[in-house]
């Protein structure tokens, strides 16, 4: 499929036909990585967010969370379990 280079701010960009989009399992919004191989030709790669696949090590029920909560500001770094928290997750509840 032929497209062209159009102007976009201070540099260019190209237009991905939706068919192709599809294709390689792509949509608008996600992130790329834009390169040039070793025959000079670009390539572009999908760039796997690692946090979008992670499930938690173990269930977490709703029921466990709130079981001391008396009505008051619940504070969430001491009610969300980080014994099984790694990384991100538990950055987060730390913060």
């Amino acid at each position: 499929m032929a497209t062209t280079l159009v102007k976009w701010g201070n540099s260019d960009a190209i237009r991905i036909p939706k068919e192709l989009l599809r294709r390689v399992g792509l949509k608008r919004g996600d992130s790329i990585e834009i390169g040039v191989n070793a025959s000079g030709r670009l390539e572009l790669s999908p760039i796997v967010e690692a946090h979008r696949h992670l499930q938690p090590a173990r269930k977490i029920l709703a029921e466990d969370l709130l079981r001391t909560y008396k009505g008051d500001r619940l504070d969430n770094r001491d009610a969300w379990p980080t014994d099984d928290l790694v990384g991100a997750e538990l950055d987060v509840w730390q913060s």
